[in-house]
């Protein structure tokens, strides 16, 4: 980075007007794939060198690609050229109709995220255990680039995920079986031809996350027998995201309970036997009351749905419908996660560019660029420093629903972290996955805020002229991670459910069996941050295991971020170790400090200088020239 140091000269100045004078040099957002020095030790850290080398033309490709004139285009026309129901829903002489009209821009970016395998690459099995990291890396590259099609991605995964589980069991008759197969395929399929998005419609205006009061009843006709299912569903639908999908998952109510649901978006009309498109289908009992207007993702269109008459197929068994959409939520959760880092890695990916070629005053007539501003470096090493904590604890959790699904080799250091018992991957599956969805998300709002915040005015303005640098779209979309799939209160009152049910126990063993392992395993050895975690661990354990619900309740987003922090300053320490960069202890030493995780008072026994601080934030912010070790796997 050149650093402009010089006095300005004190000749007349000329007046400017609307085509002479100063013009602000735009920033060139590079490939996040390599310029990205977070990125680049998650996925350093979490890969194995094998599998690193194998992927990397492929994320590099679509890193590059993400950020051409055709995509960003395509983001900006369906910004602009929002959904909308044609004649407000209903024909010229009154009719109902609910035809939705989306933009060509969404329609083309869905078909760019379909060829690439956002979804598909998580159910191709090419990596084994690693294969929702190599996905979830590609993801967050696509993540500000996407215009929000990720939304029904995560839905069309956690619906894919689903049925994969019913379709490996031996009890499912063979034409309920056929159907699935079909929506499977279609849901996993890379051809934009063949493929389908899913809904997931669980939210009433009775409660939001709170599912107990669902309105929506089901009812079994069994002289339905064509291929629609033999359930005939009745209801409302609050809020109903991926509007345009081919099928969806819903929950309703029948005679034994909350259950869970498979229905087609569309069916035959009367006297079309074989539909061959569109013009021989009607939506299959479903009716779009209206588009919600909201305050970010204006492109994804999210309607209020009245069902009546629909036909769907049950999924699973009668009564157990929170049971079969968990399964979906572990995976929309993570999505959430993912898109919540991946709003800030493109964030910073700004706030970076803007520092390299924005020339501030610095006193006495000087003049230096933002990457040589001591302030503003320390502003963002302190974003890249949460962001990288975020990172690590995101693909965390997607390593764990790798060996989740797949299992593990042989060789169980092939997975970074690795718990020690196979028994406790569905325990840390199952805290870690609402810990950290509330925490990653809600945290990201403010770091990309601060991220609009390091460009001044300019980042507040809606810059769909030049939409790379758009980091006000960002900031809107960014703010649904935090409410979507559950708010932070509703996950934090899962976390405590969870660490006070029947299986509390055996969660907080296996958190403190995952804990003792990643420290002992650690290749830096450095005794007063281990004291620090462990002891934060002992105090928080004994808080949980002794105070009643009742008694937690109030204080459960607290536990949760604690939750929070102590896994990321593991996951950060343990990181640590595969380097010798001073950058990567500072992060770390940071984190302890900012969270207030204890370490001794004096342990920080070196002052820095001023030019040495600006150099270490610089090499936090910039990378160290690039020069990252190779993996150690």
């Amino acid at each position: 980075m050149t650093r402009i140091s010089s006095a300005m000269s004190p000749q007349p100045r000329k007046a400017s007007s609307s085509n002479e004078g100063f013009f602000q040099p735009i920033p060139v957002i590079k490939n996040q794939f390599y310029d990205d020095p977070v990125f680049q030790r998650v996925l350093k850290f979490f890969l194995p060198q094998p599998i690193l080398d194998s992927v990397t033309p492929e994320l590099s490709a679509f890193g590059q690609e993400v950020l051409s004139k055709q995509i960003l285009d395509w983001v900006t026309d369906a910004e602009r050229n929002v959904p909308y129901l044609k004649g407000g829903g209903r024909d010229a002489f009154g009719k109902r109709t609910s035809e939705l009209v989306v933009t060509e821009g969404w329609k083309r970016l869905q078909d760019f995220g379909i060829q690439n395998g956002i979804v598909a690459a998580g159910y191709e099995a090419r990596f084994g255990e690693h294969t929702r990291v190599v996905q979830f890396m590609k993801t967050h590259l696509w993540t500000g680039s996407n215009a929000n099609v990720a939304c029904p991605s995560a839905m069309t995964d956690g619906a894919a995920r689903l049925l994969s589980l019913h379709l490996s069991s031996k009890n499912l008759d063979s034409s309920t079986r056929a159907v699935f197969q079909n929506a499977y395929d279609r849901l996993t399929s890379r051809s934009t031809t063949h493929a389908w998005t899913s809904g997931q419609w669980m939210t009433e205006r009775s409660g939001g996350s709170d599912v107990s009061g669902t309105e929506t009843i089901a009812t079994l006709l069994p002289s339905l027998s064509d291929t629609l299912g033999p359930w005939s569903i009745d209801g409302f639908k609050w809020f109903s995201s991926a509007t345009d999908s081919s099928m969806s998952i819903l929950l309703a109510q029948t005679s034994k309970g909350l259950s869970t649901f498979f229905a087609p978006m569309r069916r035959p009309l009367s006297g079309a036997s074989v539909p061959s498109g569109n013009q021989d289908t009607e939506l299959n009992g479903i009716f779009i009351q209206r588009l919600k207007n909201k305050f970010g993702t204006k492109s994804l269109p999210t309607a209020e749905l009245e069902l009546s008459g629909t036909r769907a197929y049950l999924i699973g068994e009668e009564g157990r419908g929170i049971q079969e959409i968990s399964t979906i939520l572990d995976i929309t959760r993570l999505y959430s996660a993912v898109s919540a880092v991946g709003y800030v890695g493109r964030g910073l990916a700004i706030a970076r560019s803007f520092a390299q070629v924005r020339e501030v005053g610095a006193g006495r007539g000087k003049r230096v660029m933002l990457g040589d501003s001591s302030l503003h470096m320390s502003t963002l090493a302190r974003i890249t420093g949460e962001y990288k904590s975020m990172m690590l604890f995101t693909f965390f959790v997607a390593s764990l629903m790798g060996v989740n699904e797949h299992g593990s080799t042989k060789d169980s250091e092939s997975i970074r972290l690795c718990p020690g018992r196979t028994a406790d991957t569905p325990h840390l599956m199952r805290i870690l996955t609402p810990v950290l969805k509330a925490s990653v998300c809600k945290i990201s709002i403010h770091a990309l805020q601060e991220c609009m915040e390091a460009l001044g005015g300019v980042g507040y303005l809606d810059n769909s002229e030049n939409e790379s640098i758009n980091i006000a779209r960002l900031y809107r979309d960014c703010c649904v991670v935090s409410i979507w799939e559950g708010t932070t209160d509703v996950l934090s009152s899962d976390t405590l459910r969870v660490l006070k049910g029947k299986s509390g126990e055996d969660v907080l063993d296996a958190l403190d069996r995952w804990i003792t392992k990643s420290l002992k395993d650690s290749a830096l050895k450095n005794p007063v941050h281990e004291t620090a975690i462990v002891a934060s661990w002992s105090r928080l354990r004994e808080s949980i295991s002794t105070c009643s619900s009742e008694d937690l309740l109030s204080k459960a987003r607290d536990l949760t971020f604690d939750i929070a922090n102590i896994v990321m300053a593991t996951l950060l320490l343990v990181e640590a170790g595969t380097d010798t960069d001073p950058s990567v202890t500072e992060i770390c030493t940071r984190f302890f400090t900012d969270k207030r995780i204890a370490l001794p008072e004096g342990s920080r026994k070196v002052r820095l200088s001023a030019s040495s601080t600006l150099k270490i934030n610089r090499d936090i912010v910039y990378g160290n020239e690039g020069k990252l070790e190779t993996s150690k796997l």
